[in-house]
Formats: structure tokens, sequence, C-alpha cells
């Protein structure tokens, strides 16, 4: 399998970096170009201005790795590539399901999941969601896909 590319590089293992705790890399919101800066106030690929710091970020934190999404990005979490850009993080959970849930961080700086229909559920601090059900996220909130995917989530 060769390395991740567009969306799917959003999501690193941690011995993709030695184990730091940092272990992400970022994207740009608006074409999905892997952003080999992330501090740059452009993007290189669709040159278009970057969100800079002040501007709320969505982080969830899983034990293969963190999530990082910026205002206006929408992620499907998922096993299949094809419908999911960070499959390869749940391949390994059978029971996590091909398209399971989408997380999103609107203009206001508010996150948000929702149930894509999954077999086996997408839960805030322990509570099921109800199928297609925007629901908020805050800081500290515990997200668990199906059984035993569980992430931190951090907004900051």
């Amino acid at each position: 399998m060769g390395p991740p590319h567009g969306r799917e590089a959003t999501l690193l293992p941690p011995e993709a970096h030695g184990g730091r705790p940092d272990n992400t890399a970022f994207m740009c919101p608006y074409c999905e170009a892997v952003l080999s800066n992330p501090n740059a106030a452009q993007c290189d690929a669709c040159l278009r201005p970057l969100p800079q710091k002040g501007t709320p970020v969505l982080r969830v934190t899983f034990p293969t790795g963190e999530l990082k999404i910026s205002v206006g990005q929408h992620l499907v979490l998922g096993r299949d590539a094809g419908q999911s850009p960070v499959a390869s993080t749940f391949t390994q959970y059978d029971n996590v399901s091909r398209r399971h849930s989408t997380l999103w961080l609107d203009p206001s700086g508010t996150a948000w999941v929702r149930d894509e229909g999954s077999t086996n559920g997408t839960f805030v601090n322990g509570e099921r969601l109800p199928r297609g059900v925007d629901a908020p996220l805050r800081d500290g909130d515990q997200l668990r896909l199906a059984a035993d995917v569980t992430g931190t989530v951090q907004l900051n």
C-alpha cells in the first residue's frame, strides 16, 4: 500500500513520525492538498488564503493518530477508501461501517458529527446518536465509532 494522499494524509499513524505526540499533517480546506508548511498564508496548490492562527480547529485524537479539521471542512470516517479519505485508519475495525460518520466545523467554530447510517452506531459521551442527525461536539467529548474506536475531541 502506498503512502497516504489527499485528505487521507490528515491522519498519520504514530509510527510515521517516530511516535512523537504531534503526528498530524495539515491540508487545505478548499482543495484538500497536503500542506508542506502548516503556517503558510496560502495553499501552494489552489492559491487560496488559509485560515490563520486564532481560527478554530477541531482535533479528534484516536489511538492511531489525530485528525485536524478546519472551518468549512467535512471529513467522512469509515473503512471504505472510496467513501472515507482516512479509511486506512479504520480498516482493522470490522465493526466500523464503510461510511460511518461525518465530522465538520462550521464558520461559528461549532464542531458537529453525524452518523451516516452506520450499523453499529456513533456515540458521543456514551450516548448513541440517531442516524442522520447533526449533533454538536464540545471540547473534551468522547467520540466513539461502534464498540471500540474512541477519540477525544479538542476544540481550539
